[in-house]
């Protein structure tokens, strides 16, 4: 961990570099920065991958929104507010024990951060409810990707509930620096 850096770039090390341009320029956060684009929303029809969705105020399921993303840097982490149309979640992002993790409200996820093939990868590793941490059957399963596409940052993340595997939600789309 690298200080004084982003907190991405200061984690990630010289990786950062091998990210794209759009994905570097996302995670450059030294100040409140919003970035809106559009995606889309796929939910789960489970009653547990639903019940999980509601647990963590995740988007409902549309095929084109509005999304805003934006983070701001607090208390040596990142705070993201994600919002698809009227729906917002919540997020903070820090390094802890060396380790990238990012905490729900009470849930904290520890992140298998990594660049791979030009892109942002973010399997979830290990999770806890306050200080108790989560058997390995009770993590959500965890596909997902930043990269860019013609110059543009894109996002993709896929999550499954625990123990079933069900399909949770995916949201994907595209995101640009606000006044830009």
């Amino acid at each position: 961990m690298t200080s004084n850096a982003p907190l991405f770039a200061g984690y990630l090390g010289e990786s950062y570099a091998d990210l794209p341009p759009a994905v570097r320029a996302l995670h450059n956060v030294t100040a409140p920065s919003r970035w809106a684009g559009r995606a889309s929303v796929t939910r789960g029809t489970s009653l547990w991958a639903r019940m999980i969705a509601f647990v963590f105020r995740f988007p409902p399921a549309t095929e084109d929104i509005d999304v805003t993303v934006t983070m701001t840097p607090q208390n040596g982490g990142e705070l993201w507010q994600r919002q698809f149309g009227t729906a917002r979640f919540w997020s903070f992002l820090k390094v802890q024990d060396g380790q990238m993790t990012e905490r729900f409200g009470p849930f904290t996820f520890t992140l298998g951060l990594h660049v791979h093939d030009d892109q942002l990868r973010f399997p979830v590793k290990a999770g806890r409810l306050g200080p108790i941490p989560f058997p390995r059957i009770l993590l959500p399963i965890s596909v997902a990707r930043e990269y860019e596409d013609e110059g543009r940052f894109h996002f993709d993340v896929a999550l499954s509930a625990p123990i079933t595997g069900a399909p949770m939600v995916h949201y994907q789309g595209w995101l640009a620096r606000e006044g830009a």
